[in-house]
């Protein structure tokens, strides 16, 4: 079996020459055609642009020398107007005065003189488009280098930690306040972190000691003036005379939300527990203690050691020690958890000659067992059944 691959294929080099006179164009068109190069030829410098809007020109050879445009006129507008593209001029040493404007500018890439010598200009344009597509390719890293980023959920800051300002910020730092994350570059630190405790931290830092922070909760302040509560972590970022600090700031509003829900959440399933007239026993899982009403506590007068344990079958051997045959109360309770059914129910007589009647209930969350409720009723006013330590 052949298992050769070809060789993935590379981008075309486009070439752009442009020259007033024909002759010279076509013998540099048919002494550069060897190098695989896409060659587009151009007489004037508005030939060259309007071959420039539709081609993906990355490396330009022109005269300086021509009618209405002269070569550095036209490199000066391709500058501004495609700045990616490597700009070569090809003319005379009694012209190098007239494009000094232009190579200072940045217009021009590099100047060639006429005569010239064939495999030195091959060589040339080469190592333009090598350098054309090293920054091409430099552009497309750093340009996925932001997009991951900008990705990442939580803000992050990069900051001079001797002058004390934000160098660089992602996306979700602008949107944690309030901020265009281009606008956060340049900006004190301090203007978002107002609390002594994190002004102390950068005194620190300055002074050439690093360390990191992990997962400590602070406060950033928003531009609407708000205090937004955040947990920040840092690493070092450089090394040498002018450190960097990187800072991930967590934004805790959401977690704290869910934290006053659930806060209401359990303070309304306590007013639920406490106002049945049952005796409720709830368990997780794992058959451990999740909460109990006030009134199992004082049906069965439950010992607080016995609580603190957190061992729901243990509860459940205490009040079945209540019964007038605790093992016959005790075996059908536990039967519950090996039912398949959802719900169980039973009674047993007290010893002291009350009927107490029981039911039970699986709890599931998505199909999976998440708990157990066990309900106790007896009959008449409350009245604390006799219990002792030994019954657990």
């Amino acid at each position: 079996m052949d298992l050769r691959f070809a060789p993935l294929s590379t981008a075309a080099r486009h070439l752009l020459l442009v020259d007033d006179e024909e002759s010279i164009l076509r013998s540099l068109q048919r002494m550069l055609r060897r190098d695989g190069y896409v060659i587009h030829l151009a007489t004037s410098g508005e030939d060259g642009l309007a071959i420039l809007e539709r081609e993906p020109v990355g490396v330009i050879v022109t005269d300086q020398r021509m009618p209405v445009m002269t070569g550095s006129q036209f490199l000066s507008k391709v500058k501004d107007r495609y700045p990616d593209t490597i700009r070569i001029v090809l003319s005379g040493y009694t012209e190098l005065s007239s494009i000094t404007d232009a190579i200072n500018t940045g217009a021009i890439y590099k100047f060639l003189t006429k005569p010239w010598d064939d495999q030195l200009l091959r060589e040339q344009i080469a190592g333009a488009f090598a350098h054309h597509e090293l920054k091409s390719e430099n552009a497309r890293v750093s340009a996925l280098n932001r997009a991951i980023i900008d990705a990442i959920p939580d803000a992050l800051l990069l900051v001079d930690v001797q002058r004390r300002l934000i160098s660089a910020a992602n996306a979700a730092a602008g949107a944690l306040l309030g901020h265009e994350a281009a606008t956060l570059s340049g900006r004190a630190i301090s203007e978002f972190e107002p609390l002594p405790l994190d002004h102390c931290y950068w005194d620190e830092m300055a002074s050439g000691d690093f360390r990191a922070l992990h997962a400590v909760e602070t406060e950033y302040l928003h531009a609407d003036g708000s205090l937004l509560p955040v947990r920040k972590s840092t690493a070092k970022a450089a090394d040498g005379a002018w450190p960097y600090v990187l800072v991930l700031a967590h934004d805790l509003r959401h977690e704290r939300t869910i934290e006053s829900s659930l806060e209401r959440l359990n303070a309304e399933m306590a007013s639920v527990l406490e106002a049945s007239s049952e005796g409720l026993l709830v368990l997780d899982a794992e058959r451990r203690l999740s909460r109990i009403n006030r009134r199992l506590h004082d049906m069965w007068s439950l010992p607080d050691e016995l609580l603190s344990s957190s061992a729901g079958e243990s509860i459940l051997r205490w009040i079945a020690g209540q019964a007038a045959t605790p093992p016959q109360a005790s075996a059908a309770m536990f039967a519950h958890f090996a039912a398949a059914a959802g719900r169980s129910s039973g009674h047993f007589e007290l010893r002291n000659g009350d009927n107490c009647q029981w039911h039970a209930h699986r709890q599931e969350r998505h199909h999976q067992l998440s708990g157990h409720v066990f309900c106790f009723a007896l009959p008449g006013p409350l009245t604390a059944a006799t219990g002792s330590a030994d019954q657990a």
